[in-house]
């Protein structure tokens, strides 16, 4: 029996640190779970691998749901934990938790190949991932529109509806795709350097945690040429400077559908732009003034992508079927749904 008083917060910011690598479901065996080994607690859920040094050092697999719940609703400073055979036992004051713990590691953690060639990250990479993360799409179906294209001197994301590029120094020795939902993480975990292996590229934060996400190096000539669809001149445009206040009420309706979510803008040669989110509850619409005079168009776009468009560069070009944001080194391109 192994038993140990620890400080309860630390031990849930490790287990919070690995979660991108849990699965919702069981796709694998023990996925679901924190695998507990050779001092780290880590995840693997087949794209995903995270692993993060712990102050428990036992080797076991313990289901993470419950266990993040437990942690999460207790109040102690201190702990202590108790490991045997088949729990993972919690006590603390006038209160004890089991939660039943499989002492053989079945989840194949050890595939995840291990680099000590790290390479520090750009500082501009994170908000890179995060605006190109935006337009990736959701049909499983279209695997490539799902990943994020990686090369040494840009991103770059598509839908085939809207597309994004974000031009920076990253390094990597060889271009590929990354599934959205796995890279998407670095973002939040705060990531500053890389290393690149055969199947994977991981990433780590400055207190040790490693994300590695599958990469895929072979499929890459087949992904959509983006840099037709951005290469384009249009008429200026100035974008309301209030815009985001509009944006974030009409999301309250369009966020309710996760997979599809979208506001539509309309834009009236009246010099009126018009925003509306809908969705399953019902839906807000709010028209402003904008410096406009072409054509009657209309268009839907990532709400949190065009607020972030509006925020920073509230100057766009717009021509029959396209509009563009464009900076010093991010490009965004939208396909335009004209009114007839």
């Amino acid at each position: 029996m192994n038993q140990k008083k620890i400080n309860r917060e630390t031990l849930l910011n490790e287990l919070e640190s690995v979660r991108s690598g849990l699965s919702n479901q069981e796709v694998l065996e023990q996925s679901t779970c924190f695998i507990f080994q050779n001092g780290f607690v880590k995840t693997y859920n087949d794209e995903i691998a995270c692993k993060q040094k712990s102050i428990l050092d036992f080797t076991g697999a313990v289901q993470a749901e419950p266990l993040l719940q437990i942690l999460r609703k207790m109040t102690e400073d201190e702990i202590k934990i108790t490991i045997d055979d088949s729990e993972f036992l919690i006590e603390g004051k006038r209160r004890k938790a089991a939660i039943r713990m499989e002492s053989e590691i079945l989840l194949p953690v050890d595939r995840i190949e291990d680099s000590d060639d790290w390479k520090s990250l750009d500082e501009e990479f994170s908000e890179a991932v995060q605006l190109v993360t935006q337009v990736t799409g959701t049909d499983e179906s279209q695997f490539m529109i799902t990943c994020v294209h990686l090369t040494d001197s840009y991103l770059e994301a598509t839908d085939n509806y809207q597309a994004s590029r974000f031009k920076i120094r990253t390094d990597i020795n060889q271009e590929c795709l990354i599934r959205k939902e796995s890279i998407k993480h670095v973002v939040e975990l705060g990531v500053t350097e890389f290393s690149e292996t055969e199947s994977w590229i991981h990433f780590r934060n400055p207190t040790g945690l490693v994300l590695s996400c599958r990469r895929y190096t072979e499929v890459v000539e087949d992904y959509p040429e983006v840099g037709s669809f951005l290469a384009f001149e249009g008429t200026p445009t100035s974008l309301p400077t209030t815009l985001s206040d509009a944006i974030e009420k009409a999301e309250v309706f369009s966020t309710v559908s996760v997979a599809d979510n979208f506001v539509t803008i309309e834009m009236k040669s009246t010099g009126k732009l018009r925003i509306k989110g809908e969705g399953n509850f019902g839906w807000f619409t709010e028209t402003k003034k904008v410096n406009y005079s072409g054509d009657d168009i209309s268009f839907r776009i990532s709400p949190k992508l065009l607020s972030d468009i509006a925020k920073k560069h509230n100057e766009c070009e717009i021509s029959r079927d396209r509009l563009k944001v464009e900076s010093d080194n991010f490009t965004y391109v939208a396909g335009l749904l004209v009114d007839e």
